[in-house]
């Protein structure tokens, strides 16, 4: 199976989340090496970045989970990972990974949300065993996007307003890059990432649902490309 890596996502304790796009069965995939999450060793060692191109082989067994996640969580064999092509990928091109013109639309119009603040959704997510996908895109002007810092009770997080004219959402921004960018220095070396102007290509994926939150896949930013 041939996959373009379509983002690279934090998850906890050195755990990652990978995602890509089969263009030959045109759908999106969650390669899970031996079943397991990858760790910080496993995407060096593949060179695992947004825009490469590899090879995997799926197991024979297929991987356990709910939906939405079922849609594309797929087993592979951590001997088979092949580097094809570094990338880069043209995220805004008419062969690249298919975006919608809304979040609303990328998930099937099963998106809800928990609150509202400062006239922007928060809590927004897909519930559990949903039967669609939880991984899409949407293509939005960057001025439509806001990256900022939110500090809740002493926590600061890199999150961002996506305002496609359906909504406004107040999301979680979880791209390694992004993420490792505003560690460094702040909300402003994670905006230097993005195009001045223009277009860009916005990820977005579902989180499991967990005992703190049952029953709800929150919808989280995996990644920005212009």
């Amino acid at each position: 199976m041939r996959l373009i890596i379509t983002e690279v996502t934090e998850m906890h304790s050195e755990n990652y989340c990978v995602a890509g796009w089969d263009p030959q069965a045109q759908r999106m995939v969650r390669p899970l090496p031996n079943g397991e999450n990858w760790t910080s060793r496993l995407l060096q060692q593949n060179s695992i970045q947004p825009g490469v191109t590899l090879n995997v082989r799926p197991a024979t067994e297929q991987h356990q989970s709910s939906f939405p996640h079922r849609t594309e969580d797929t087993r592979i064999n951590v001997a088979g990972i092949q580097l094809v092509h570094p990338g880069p990928v043209v995220w805004l091109a008419a062969d690249a990974p298919p975006t919608h013109a809304t979040a609303r639309q990328a998930f099937e119009g099963h998106l809800a949300h928990s609150r509202m603040w400062d006239g922007a959704q928060q809590g927004v997510y897909v519930p559990e065993n949903t039967r669609i996908g939880s991984l899409s895109a949407v293509r939005l002007p960057v001025d439509d996007l806001c990256l900022f810092e939110n500090n809740y009770q002493g926590k600061r997080s890199l999150r961002a307003y996506l305002d496609d004219g359906d909504a406004c959402y107040n999301l979680p921004v979880v791209a390694r890059d992004l993420r490792e960018a505003y560690r460094s220095h702040g909300v402003e070396a994670a905006q230097q990432l993005l195009p001045a102007r223009g277009s860009v290509h916005i990820r977005l994926g579902l989180a499991r649902a967990w005992a703190g939150q049952p029953g709800r896949c929150s919808l989280m930013i995996n990644g920005i490309y212009g």
